[in-house]
């Protein structure tokens, strides 16, 4: 006997701290739904703040690999995690100028626009 097809469900765990577990539990619209609205809501991403936590990583990967053991490295990565783009600026005088530029190129989305601020 063939029986019709019914949709499958993937169920899968998430795994989130007992803190995470309480605020789920608390919201009134329950923990399934207010999980489905939180991903919903990332994932439209209006404000751009999640393109930007993006961004900022991914600047952040290339400053490691190209300028890690230059001098004020690690201020001017943590500038640039403080949306600090004048401090940022000021740490990175010393890099190659093409370091620079694709820093500024990478930051131009985030609200730390630092495009036009070249240190001389």
């Amino acid at each position: 006997m063939n029986q019709p097809h019914m949709a499958q469900h993937n169920e899968r765990n998430v795994r989130l701290l007992p803190r995470h577990w309480a605020w789920l539990e608390a919201q009134p619209r329950g923990v399934h739904a207010s999980l489905r609205l939180l991903v919903e809501m990332a994932s439209r991403d209006m404000d751009g703040y999640f393109r930007a936590v993006r961004i900022k990583e991914e600047c952040y990967l290339y400053m490691r690999d190209m300028a890690g053991d230059r001098p004020h490295f690690e201020e001017a990565v943590r500038a640039m995690f403080a949306n600090d783009a004048d401090g940022l600026q000021q740490q990175m005088t010393s890099w190659p100028a093409p370091v620079r530029t694709h820093i500024n190129a990478l930051l131009a989305a985030t609200q730390v626009n630092v495009i036009g601020k070249e240190s001389t």
